[in-house]
């Protein structure tokens, strides 16, 4: 081999070696944006999944209101439906006739 040929051979090489330096530097910028997009994505899911358990939270909470609020609400209408005792009816009917007795008496008495 000729001394030509082996600085053609060191020339290549060097080459070679400055290509591959270049490849590595653009493997490590890649691998670098790779790892800012997997810290972004897992901050993203953990944000969608917060909102998912706030979402469930808030539905259960719905439910046990709407489920308090009707029973607050047949026990009033309980209260306001309850049909009169029958000492109740009783004097009803006595103040109702003494009323009407109070009226007749003061009615004639004119």
């Amino acid at each position: 081999m000729t001394e030509s040929d082996d600085y053609k051979r060191g020339h290549d090489a060097g080459g070679i070696a400055e290509r591959l330096d270049s490849h590595d530097r653009h493997f490590a910028l890649i691998n670098g944006s790779l790892a800012d997009m997997v810290r972004e994505l897992h901050a993203m899911t953990l944000a969608v999944q917060r909102l998912a358990d706030q979402a469930v939270a808030r539905d259960a909470t719905v439910v046990t209101t709407a489920a308090a609020l009707k029973d607050a609400e047949e026990a009033r209408r309980d209260r306001t439906e309850q049909g009169w005792a029958p000492w109740q009816k009783a004097l009803a009917v006595i103040a109702g006739l003494g009323v009407v007795a109070g009226l007749i008496v003061t009615l004639i008495m004119k």
